[in-house]
C-alpha cells in the first residue's frame, strides 16, 4: 500500500469533445487495488463540491486506490457548452471513462456519484455491459422530477427580486422544457435534452442487476437526526430486488449548497472505511 499518490490531469478523448480528467493514483511502484469513477453534481453544486471531491480523490489514492475525476461535456474544464449538453452525452462520457479505466487494468469499477450524479451513476449503471462493483451514492438525487423543479426556482426567485421582470411559475417552465425550449436559469442554459430525462427518472424503478452493493452517505445535522424518507424508501426498495444497500448518516456540513467552501470530514472517512471493506458477491 503506499501513502504517496500521483495527480495525473489529461484530456480524455470523446466523439462530442475532450473531456477533462484527473487522474488519482497510487505511486507508480504500487498496483491500484481498485478503480472509481468519480460522477459529479450539478451546476453550481459541482463548483462547490470541487474540494471535497479532491480531497476524497487524494485519501482514497493513499490508500492504493486509483480514482478517475473528470468534468462531464459542457461543464468545468471539458469541451463544450452546457447548453449543448444532454443526458445521453453524459451517459457515454461515463461509457467512455469506464473504457479508459479498463486501459489501465481495472477488471470491475466502482462508481461514485454526488446529488444528480448518483442518479446518473445509477442510470448508466443498468445499461452497463461490464461488472460494477459498488456503488458510492453521496446525497443522491432520487427524484429528476423534483430535482429540476428545484433548479428552476432558482430562476424563480430571481424574478421575483427583479420589479421588473414577470413573475413565472415552475410549471409554466417545466411545460416550456417539454416542448423542447431551453430555460436559462441562474446564469446555464438548461437544454430539454437534458431535462426531460432526468425529469422522467425514478431511482426505485432503476434496474440494478450487474451492481454488487450500493452505499448511500447521507448528511445529518446529528446524531439524532433521521435518515431521509426518500433514502429509506429507495433502501427498502432496492432490497427487495435482492441488492446489498446500506445508508450511512454522517454528521458534516452540506458543502454542495453552502455560500462558502466548507468540508465534510466525517464523510470522507466514511467513505474510505467502505472502499477497504470486501465486496459482497
Amino acid at each position: 500500500m503506499s501513502s504517496s499518490y500521483q495527480t495525473i490531469p489529461f484530456f480524455l478523448k470523446n466523439k462530442q469533445g475532450n473531456i477533462f480528467s484527473i487522474y488519482y493514483t497510487p505511486d507508480k511502484n504500487f498496483l491500484p487495488t481498485q478503480f472509481i469513477l468519480h460522477i459529479p453534481a450539478f451546476a453550481e453544486e459541482m463548483n462547490k463540491s470541487r474540494h471535497m471531491v479532491a480531497m476524497q480523490a487524494q485519501e482514497l489514492a493513499k490508500q492504493g486506490v486509483a480514482v478517475l475525476v473528470f468534468d462531464l461535456y459542457g461543464t468545468g474544464d471539458s469541451e463544450g457548452c452546457f447548453s449543448d449538453s444532454s443526458w445521453s452525452i453524459w451517459k457515454q462520457n461515463i461509457t467512455t471513462a469506464c473504457q479508459w479505466l479498463m486501459e489501465q487494468g481495472a477488471q470491475s469499477i466502482t462508481l461514485w456519484g454526488l446529488r444528480s450524479g448518483a442518479l446518473l451513476a445509477l442510470d448508466y449503471a443498468q445499461d452497463a455491459t461490464h461488472e460494477i462493483k459498488k456503488i458510492l451514492l453521496w446525497q443522491p438525487v432520487l427524484n429528476g422530477e423534483t430535482f429540476i423543479l428545484q433548479f428552476l426556482r432558482l430562476r424563480i426567485a430571481a424574478k421575483m427580486m427583479d420589479q421588473n421582470a414577470g413573475q413565472e411559475k415552475t410549471s409554466e417552465l417545466k411545460l416550456k422544457l417539454q416542448k423542447g425550449q431551453p430555460i436559462v436559469v441562474a446564469g446555464y442554459t438548461l437544454s430539454p435534452d437534458l431535462a426531460n430525462p432526468i425529469m422522467a427518472l425514478r431511482a426505485n424503478k432503476i434496474e440494478l442487476q450487474n451492481t454488487n452493493e450500493i452505499f448511500i452517505f447521507e448528511i445529518v445535522k446529528n446524531f439524532d437526526t433521521s435518515i431521509s424518507i426518500a433514502n429509506h424508501q429507495f433502501s427498502s426498495d432496492v432490497k427487495n430486488k435482492n441488492t446489498t444497500i446500506k445508508i450511512h448518516p454522517v454528521v458534516g456540513n452540506t458543502f454542495w449548497s453552502t455560500q462558502e467552501i466548507t468540508h465534510a470530514p466525517k464523510l470522507l472517512r466514511a467513505t474510505l472505511i467502505t472502499c477497504q471493506e470486501p465486496t459482497n458477491h
